[in-house]
């Protein structure tokens, strides 16, 4: 049975261990929401490689919370065998070439 591991990050030094976590196959629940829009966007593309390296799942369920699902690991959302009402988002990890990156000075 997988660890599940509940984390909120106070700065963006603590993406290293939600790596390291994402690398050990460990599920994660990782609260963003009280992180100031810079750090959170800062831990979110520093674990998303990671994510994308262990082909795993990045899951956002509600505003600023993120689930790391490992590659073997399945999982459900919804009531069983009812219609699922609460969409989840899957994180797409790809690089979109076409957006436009602006520097910020």
């Amino acid at each position: 049975m997988s660890d599940i591991i509940f984390i909120k990050p106070k700065s963006f030094e603590d993406s290293k261990r939600i790596v390291n976590y994402i690398v050990e196959d460990k599920i994660l629940h990782i609260n963003l929401t009280s992180s100031d829009k810079k750090m959170y966007q800062r831990v979110l593309d520093f674990i998303s490689g990671a994510v994308y390296l262990k082909d795993a799942k990045l899951l956002n369920p509600a505003e600023n919370i993120y689930l790391s699902i490992p590659k073997e690991t399945s999982f459900s959302w919804g009531e069983e065998g009812g219609e699922n009402k609460n969409k989840m988002n899957l994180v797409d990890l790809r690089y979109d070439e076409e957006e436009e990156i602006k520097p910020v000075f």
